[in-house]
């Protein structure tokens, strides 16, 4: 009887569990949204801004996305955002579009260089679910008019 009493004490209990482990394996099923999202591997995004004068146009295929710092999220590494960012590409490689998601601020920036105009569309706010946002176009460092940024 001795070695009973343990055994149906635990069997007594074990109903109590069934809400924890219930809340559990929801919980697995849950889809959660990517530290980068609105930014995924496989999407494109059209980007498009400009001004009466001036316009721009750029599509943007996201084959990976980098943390190249922490809560900050790009297409590119660190070194390939960083000169997106500045307009130029060290001597020997090429520069290429890049995308920038800063968790921290919500800020998703498009960079893309065009016939020696350097392009930042900045977009604030970008919300996990974003799949059209609208922001600021800056033309070498300065404002110049709105942006869109489509997923498509």
């Amino acid at each position: 009887m001795n070695k009973l009493l343990p055994l149906l004490a635990c069997a007594a209990l074990l109903p109590s569990c069934a809400p924890t482990f219930n809340a559990l394996s929801r919980a697995d099923r849950t889809p959660v949204p990517a530290p980068s999202a609105p930014l995924a591997a496989g999407q494109t995004w059209d980007v498009e801004g400009g001004s009466l004068a001036v316009g721009s146009r750029m599509t943007f295929r996201l084959t990976e996305i980098f943390e190249t710092a922490p809560g900050v999220y790009s297409n590119l590494d660190a070194a390939g955002l960083l000169a997106a960012q500045r307009g130029r590409a060290p001597e020997g490689t090429t520069l290429f579009p890049a995308v920038s998601l800063n968790r921290l601020g919500q800020r998703l920036d498009f960079y893309w260089s065009e016939n020696g105009t350097d392009y930042d569309c900045r977009l604030e706010n970008a919300t996990p679910n974003a799949t059209r946002l609208t922001g600021r176009l800056l033309l070498s460092g300065s404002e110049f008019g709105g942006c869109t940024a489509q997923l498509r």
